[in-house]
């Protein structure tokens, strides 16, 4: 592992420190600011659609005119966001600040997650390494980002516990946020650039790769980006006990990471049977956990739903990275990105509606619309499924 993945994985550590920490935060934040859960679903459709579409034009800016240069603006304007939400009351403005700060509760501890950081981030991380090696070192990057997650999730705990002000977690993330872009100034720009602004070489597999994202998408916005406060209203907890299960879900997350890359053999057919088998036990979990009566068993079945559907990102990443361009790595991950995160901004209003009348449909409506995902990356590509034995 050269200087520079070791450079972008400390960069990653800081930011998801703060991701961990605000995607626990922000549905409760708004809450106790007095934001209806109608309103808060609002702000957050409207935050994931905006994070979506930037994530796509600004990972294509990204392949055209340099990576390096432009993580480091995405992670400036992480900090001003976490700044200006402290600041702002209006709904609409406040969708703008979370959708450019990407802290939208759908992301932000793997390496290809939270938004147009995620997607460079795990472009630049290919360009230093060996096709054989993605998984294993996408798996160790972004077990290393999920255990920046898991601190700042289980920093909750302690301002609980020491009663300080939750308001202090945006300033943290200012100065995580400067902290991992003066750490990305410090790597080489290896000049890879894509021929065109828009992809010209790997559009047909870009559209194939962001099909099955669809009703993964669909299904996370009824549940992700207000999962902390579910737990909250559902068994009547504080936010310090959500931020301790989102942690334990976390460390059960990098376990998964760290060995679904040594059990699979690395080939296109081992990385769809696994994309397959893991996202379709997530869906059954999603499921269990709305028709869970108590607290443990919820806590569990999150747990066990987080390690595999997100455990398994970074075999995802290297089998979509091994199909397309090194020159357009960063845009076709921001194009899947904008089909996953863009669909997943048309539910979370209607799933907040629906946990003022029931508390158990949101997880499982969200568990049958996510088995499609696998279902889709089965159909689409079959052939490698059957040919790479």
């Amino acid at each position: 592992m050269n200087s520079d993945i070791k450079k972008i994985i400390s960069s990653r550590f800081f930011l998801s420190f703060s991701y961990g920490a605000l995607n626990v935060m922000v549905s409760i934040y708004l809450h106790l600011e007095g934001f209806s859960n109608l309103t808060i679903g609002i702000i957050l459709s409207l935050a994931i659609l905006i994070n979506a579409l930037l994530a796509f034009f600004l990972s294509m800016f990204a392949d055209h005119f340099g990576r390096r240069n432009m993580l480091i603006l995405i992670l400036i304007i992480f900090s001003i966001s976490s700044y200006l939400f402290i600041i702002i009351k209006d709904p609409y403005l406040l969708s703008l600040v979370v959708g450019f700060g990407g802290f939208t509760g759908v992301g932000g501890g793997p390496i290809g997650s939270g938004g147009a950081s995620g997607t460079i981030m795990t472009a630049l991380i290919s360009e230093s390494t060996d096709r054989k090696n993605y998984s294993r070192i996408l798996g160790i990057a972004s077990s290393i980002g999920m255990t920046g997650s898991i601190i700042g999730s289980f920093s909750i705990t302690l301002f609980d516990i020491y009663k300080i002000p939750y308001i202090d977690i945006f300033y943290i993330s200012i100065i995580n946020g400067i902290i991992s872009a003066s750490i990305i100034f410090f790597i080489k720009d290896n000049n890879i650039r894509s021929p065109r602004f828009w992809p010209s070489i790997s559009w047909k597999k870009m559209v194939k790769l962001s099909i099955p994202t669809i009703p993964g998408g669909l299904a996370s916005g009824f549940i992700n980006p207000f999962f902390s406060l579910w737990f909250v209203e559902r068994f009547k907890i504080s936010a310090g006990s959500v931020g301790l299960i989102f942690a334990m879900a976390n460390i059960f997350t990098i376990t998964t990471m760290l060995l679904l890359p040594y059990i699979i053999s690395g080939t296109g057919k081992s990385e769809l049977n696994t994309i397959i088998v893991t996202r379709s036990l997530g869906s059954l979990f999603l499921v269990l956990i709305g028709l869970s009566p108590s607290l443990l068993l919820a806590s569990l079945f999150y747990i066990f739903r987080n390690g595999l559907q997100m455990g398994s990102i970074p075999i995802r990443q290297s089998f979509s990275l091994g199909v397309v361009d090194e020159r357009e790595r960063a845009t076709v991950s921001g194009a899947t990105t904008l089909a996953r995160t863009g669909t997943s901004s048309l539910t979370p209003a209607f799933g907040s509606s629906l946990m003022n009348y029931s508390m158990e449909l949101p997880p499982i409506l969200s568990g049958f619309v996510n088995v499609f995902d696998p279902i889709f990356y089965y159909i689409l590509f079959k052939k490698e499924f059957h040919n790479k034995s």
